[in-house]
C-alpha cells in the first residue's frame, strides 16, 4: 500500500523533487544521481542532490527492513557487494543456463556454474566440500545462492520476451543478454545516498561510489532509454511479474518522455 501511495503521488504530479539547499554540481555526480532516478521516484526523494530529504523513520526503514543495514559495517558490507557483484552475478548465470536451454528445471547447470565462479572459493575445493558429509561453509554460502539464482531462473522464464515499455517497445532476445547493470546501479546510487544520510558512509566514500557509478554509466550504455531497458528488466528478473513491476515500468516511461524528467533535460 505504501507503494501505491507513492505512485499515486508520482502520477498526480509530485515528483522530481529538488533540494531546496541546492543541487550536486559536479557533472559526475549529476549523472550518478540520474542513475538512481527511478528509485528516488519511488521514494519520493530528492532527484538532484546528495541528501534524499527522506526522513528518519523512512532511511531506517528503507535500510533496514530492505537492506539488513544499521550500522557502518552493514552498509559498507552491502555496498561493497552491490558494486561488486549485484544481482548480475546471478543473472548472468541464470541467462546464461535459459539460453543453452537446459534440461528440466536446471538446478545442476546452474549450481556448477555457481562453484566454477570463484566466487565462494577454489571450485576444486568448493565441489569437495559439498559433496562430504555434514555442514560446512561452503554449503552455507552456495546452497543459499543456489536458491535465489533458481527463483531469479523461474522469474527470467516468466518474463522473457513479455516486456515492453511505451519508449522502447518490445524488449527483444538482445535486451535481456545485455544483462541488468543498471538495476544495480540504480540500487547502488540509492543505498548509498541514503547511507550518507544515516552517516554510514563519509563524503568521500560516497564520491567514490558515485565516480564509480558514472564510469559504469559512460561505458556500457548510450542513452537512458537503454538504460531504463536493463533495469526494467533487472527488476522483473529479481521479482517476476507483478503489480508493482507495472508501477515501475510507468516511473520510468515518465522519465523518458516528461519535458521536465531530468532524463530528458539531461539526455545520456
Amino acid at each position: 500500500m505504501r507503494f501505491l501511495k507513492k505512485l499515486f503521488q508520482i502520477v498526480s504530479g509530485k515528483k522530481y523533487r529538488n533540494c531546496p539547499s541546492g543541487a550536486a554540481v559536479d557533472p559526475v555526480a549529476q549523472r550518478a544521481l540520474k542513475a538512481g532516478l527511478i528509485n528516488s521516484e519511488q521514494l519520493m526523494a530528492y532527484c538532484d542532490s546528495y541528501t534524499t530529504g527522506l526522513s528518519d523513520d523512512t532511511l531506517a526503514e528503507g535500510l533496514g527492513s530492505h537492506w539488513g543495514i544499521s550500522s557502518p559495517q552493514e552498509a559498507a558490507e552491502t555496498l561493497e557487494s552491490l558494486g561488486r557483484y549485484g544481482h548480475r552475478f546471478f543473472y548472468d548465470i541464470v541467462f546464461r543456463v535459459y539460453s543453452d536451454g537446459a534440461s528440466g528445471e536446471g538446478r545442476q547447470e546452474v549450481l556448477e556454474a555457481l562453484i566454477a565462479s570463484g566466487r565462494y572459493g577454489s571450485p576444486e575445493t568448493v565441489r569437495k566440500q559439498i559433496n562430504a558429509q555434514g555442514p560446512c561453509e561452503e554449503k552455507d554460502l552456495v546452497f543459499p545462492a543456489l536458491e535465489g539464482a533458481m527463483e531469479m531462473l523461474e522469474n527470467l522464464r516468466s518474463v522473457f520476451r513479455l516486456l515492453e515499455d511505451k519508449v522502447n517497445g518490445s524488449y527483444l532476445p538482445k535486451d535481456y543478454s545485455a544483462g541488468i547493470l543498471a538495476w544495480d546501479l540504480g540500487r547502488l546510487v540509492t543505498v548509498a545516498r541514503m547511507s550518507l544520510d544515516c552517516k554510514y558512509i563519509g563524503l568521500s566514500e560516497f564520491n567514490k561510489i558515485l565516480a564509480n557509478v558514472d564510469a559504469e554509466l559512460c561505458s556500457n550504455f548510450s542513452s537512458w532509454p537503454q538504460f531504463a531497458k536493463s533495469y526494467i528488466i533487472g527488476r522483473a528478473s529479481w521479482a517476476g511479474q507483478n503489480m508493482t513491476l507495472g508501477g515501475i515500468i510507468g516511473i520510468a516511461e515518465d522519465l523518458m518522455t516528461d519535458e521536465k524528467s531530468p532524463w530528458v533535460l539531461s539526455p545520456l
